[in-house]
């Protein structure tokens, strides 16, 4: 991820059970910025996003942020965090309303819409809105 004038990594370092976020400018040696063990965090979708930039990781039903800060949301089964920013995290959620289940099928009452939900830290939601979520390459963002 480029942020803050640097690229950052993250190394998986299998032997030693650690991880560990570097900054990097080309042509200068790389800096380590902070490391985990294996034990401290889940290694399913670990990544790096935002700008601050936020060492992260989620499953099916939970976000967790280990860095700079760490705290943990809740997420449905159909959500998942796109942007942290300002203090916020966006989740996208993707909707199905009118959906038959026992027979696998739309009703005549069937959409089918995204929402994203803002949530602080804390995870209170802050905000609920249809649309969906874009980020333009020079880091704009809209709900549209």
């Amino acid at each position: 991820v480029y942020a803050d004038r640097y690229y950052y990594f993250l190394q998986g370092d299998y032997r030693a059970g650690k991880i560990t976020l570097y900054r990097y400018l080309p042509e200068e040696a790389a800096e380590a910025v902070t490391g985990f063990g294996f034990d401290e965090v889940k290694l399913y979708n670990l990544k790096i996003m935002g700008n601050p930039l936020y060492v992260t990781s989620q499953d099916n039903e939970t976000f967790e942020c280990y860095y700079p800060e760490r705290f943990s949301i809740e997420l449905g089964a159909r959500q998942t965090v796109s942007l942290i920013e300002d203090g916020k995290v966006y989740i996208e959620e993707w909707v199905e309303e009118g959906w038959d289940e026992e027979n696998s099928c739309a009703t005549d009452d069937y959409r089918f819409y995204n929402r994203v939900i803002v949530k602080d830290f804390s995870g209170n939601t802050v905000s609920e809105e249809k649309g969906l979520l874009f980020i333009a390459p020079n880091g704009d963002c809209w709900i549209a």
